[in-house]
């Protein structure tokens, strides 16, 4: 599938949401909070389901809570009748963390997803004196090495559940000083990951290996996807200046 415009993206993240979240298509675009009970569905993103799961998803209209069984009670007297708003204001985040504090969980989030498409992918640049190579799966076990130094863009490892499908890395001099990698967390959609070595940083180098790879994943008929804390305006700012445009946001435990 080619992802030349937001309808066609969007058509792709409502079939992949609705798998992961448990629930159906019309849940993530209408108002009103929906809680349904976190199951295994296929075309969903590849990360475990916990034995005791929440995740809470807004793309902009109401809100789908997925959980497990346990917690559906839970969820409905105390997320049920709330506004999107107040489902991720700073006291019902504070209650959450309260009670799946007693599972030895923490909340993460809200994480911000963006998501990018050939019409809305904008021009960039190679700074001066860099050079680019894109790496495929078969090849990126020789980046391995260097994970520590660019968590955010590999993994680390070649049999995983989400593996490493392509990597762009920058180098000067020979010196590799960034790597944009994009991991297949579902068969439609891979994340984007970058990490720029600090003394590097400032000088678009993060930008063109994430444009450069989003153009790659983009080719593939995959659709790119973005994450970034909220309060990260560096990695936000990255993205919307490469054309990603925020497509939903997310809480979730570990």
């Amino acid at each position: 599938m080619a992802h030349v415009n937001r309808p066609s993206a969007m058509q792709t993240m409502l079939r992949v949401l609705s798998s992961d979240l448990s629930c159906g298509e019309t849940d993530l675009t209408t108002d009103g909070v929906c809680i349904r009970i976190d199951e295994h569905r296929e075309g969903r993103f590849r990360f475990p389901i916990r034995e005791r799961s929440l995740k809470i998803v807004t793309m902009g209209r109401g809100v789908v809570v997925s959980c497990s069984p346990d917690r559906v009670e839970w969820a409905v007297q105390n997320l049920g009748t709330l506004t999107r708003d107040q489902v991720f204001s700073a006291e019902t985040v504070a209650r959450i963390q309260d009670y799946i504090r007693t599972d030895n969980q923490m909340l993460e989030g809200p994480v911000q997803k963006f998501v990018c498409t050939l019409q809305e992918l904008k021009a960039f640049a190679v700074p001066p004196g860099m050079t680019l190579s894109i790496f495929r799966q078969e090849k990126m076990a020789s980046l391995y090495g260097m994970a520590s130094d660019f968590p955010h863009a590999l993994s680390g490892h070649p049999n995983v559940s989400r593996p490493d499908m392509l990597a762009v890395v920058a180098a000067d001099g020979g010196k590799v000083v960034g790597i944009a990698g994009a991991s297949a967390d579902c068969e439609l959609m891979w994340q984007v990951g970058v990490d720029v070595l600090p003394e590097y940083q400032g000088m678009g180098i993060g930008k063109a290996i994430v444009g450069t790879l989003t153009r790659a994943v983009l080719d593939e008929g995959v659709l790119p996807y973005y994450s970034t804390a909220v309060s990260n305006l560096q990695s936000r700012q990255l993205a919307t200046r490469l054309g990603y445009w925020p497509a939903w946001i997310e809480l979730y435990t570990r």
